[in-house]
Formats: C-alpha cells, structure tokens, sequence
C-alpha cells in the first residue's frame, strides 16, 4: 500500500516579513545618510575652492603688481643721480606708493613701457562696492599730473573680482613693517611698527624728523589684507594675509618743507 506523502511548503510569518522590512529600512537610511554627507561634503569642498581660487587670483595679481613699484630702466647716470620718477614725494607730485581713502585704496607706479626713465604706468587696487577694482594709467612725460598717484581715485575703475560670485568684505594696505635708513647719519634706523598708510621716511609715522639735505633710504612693505566670502553661500569665508617686500629702494634727500 502506497502512503502519499504531503510537503509542507514553507514560507514566512507576519512576524518574520516585518523583521526583515525594518532591518531593510536601517540599511537603507543608513547608505542613504552616508550618500548625504559625502554629497555635502563633496559641495563644501567646491565651494572652499571657488572661495580660495577667487581671492588667492586676486592677491596673487595685486602683489605680483606691487613688487614691481618703484622698477625703473634708467641710465647709470641717471641711478647715480638717484631721483626716481617712480618713487617721487614732493609737494607737487607723488609717483611712489600712494596709501588712500583710510588704507583701503593703493596706487603705485613703474616703467612698464620700457620706452624711456620718464614714461611708465600707474596702477591702483581698491576696494569699492564689495568688490576689487583696478587702475591702469600711462605716464605722459609731457603732462605727468594727468596721471600720478594720489589723484586718480574719482577716476573710471575696472572690477577684477566677480561680484556676482565673490563679496569682498575687507581690503586694506599698510606700510607696517617699512625701514627708513638715514646715510647720511649712519646707524638711524626706524621702522614702521605698527598698522600705517604712511611711508617710513614720513616723519609723522615713528616722529623722527632727518635733517635737510640728509640721504634716506627707505626699504619699503605692503601688507595687503583681503577678507571674502562666497556670495551664495555666505557660510564660506577666507581671510588671506600677505607681506610684501618691494627690491626697489626709494632714495632720496631730504627736501625743505612744502610753503
């Protein structure tokens, strides 16, 4: 006699099938929680990016600019001579570095045309409406007050950052950090100490007054400080802090004061 046999055919509980949709559920908050952060993570690290390439091109341009002030293709009688149209301070005229506009606004020149010890550029860099503008003016030997510096921040300006992409929140120059060298009085030194828009040979900045017709030589430093921040996203933001050494020694003698 033949017995039939019957297979149970297995299967899951209630119990069972909800255990395993829960555990289900964990695993995939926990891969998508995981894809959110590096998601975020990923976009920080652009913006970062963005944030530092704009301001570090900005600073890269402005002191690359700034080191040349003063860079002059003169004769050697014209070196032994000393009087650098580029780094003039007289009561009618000012070539050399120029501070303004409460050290938020630097003007400077050099001979960047090579054509001649007179003719040369100005450049200036300012901080105006949240953004960096810039300044290029060619030297006319023939009318030199129509381009100098110190007179030229009314004039039309060009923005160098973005911005629709990039706030600039703070740009400031100091002279902190510049030497005046009195050769004619050798062993006075002084030095700039502290956040300052005047040259160091300016009496006004450390107080010492050189004597007329004693040689100075001043080793000039720009500090040039710039806050930014990403416009979007206001959360990103850098402050870039940089010193400046120019090669270019001013000397000059000591002029009567102005009338």
């Amino acid at each position: 006699m033949l017995r039939m046999m019957k297979n149970k055919q297995g299967g899951m509980t209630l119990v069972e099938l909800m255990v395993g949709s829960a555990v289900g559920l964990i695993v995939l908050a926990a891969v998508l929680a995981t894809y959110i952060s590096v998601a975020r993570s990923a976009s920080e690290v652009l913006a970062s990016a963005k944030l530092n390439a704009e301001l570090r091109a900005a600073m890269d341009m402005m002191v690359s600019e700034i080191r040349r002030a003063g860079s002059w293709t003169a004769t050697p009688a014209e070196r032994e001579n000393g009087d650098n149209p580029f780094t003039r301070r007289t009561c009618t005229q000012i070539s050399d570095i120029n501070i303004l506009d409460s050290g938020k606004a630097i003007e400077f020149s050099y001979n960047g045309s090579f054509l001649g010890s007179a003719e040369g550029t100005v450049f200036g860099y300012r901080l105006d409406d949240q953004s960096i503008k810039t300044l290029q003016c060619n030297i006319d030997s023939a009318q030199p007050s129509l381009c100098q510096t110190g007179v030229l921040l009314t004039t039309d300006w060009e923005r160098l950052t973005d911005e629709n992409n990039v706030v600039i929140e703070a740009l400031t120059f100091s002279t902190q950090g510049s030497r005046c060298m009195n050769l004619t009085q050798s062993g006075q030194t002084w030095v700039v100490s502290t956040v300052s828009s005047l040259s160091a040979c300016n009496s006004a900045t450390t107080g010492y007054v050189a004597n007329t017709n004693d040689r100075l030589l001043e080793k000039r430093q720009i500090t040039v400080r710039l806050v930014g921040r990403l416009k979007e996203q206001s959360e990103f933001r850098m402050v870039l802090e940089q010193a400046v050494l120019l090669p270019n020694d001013r000397v000059f003698n000591v002029p009567a004061p102005c009338p």
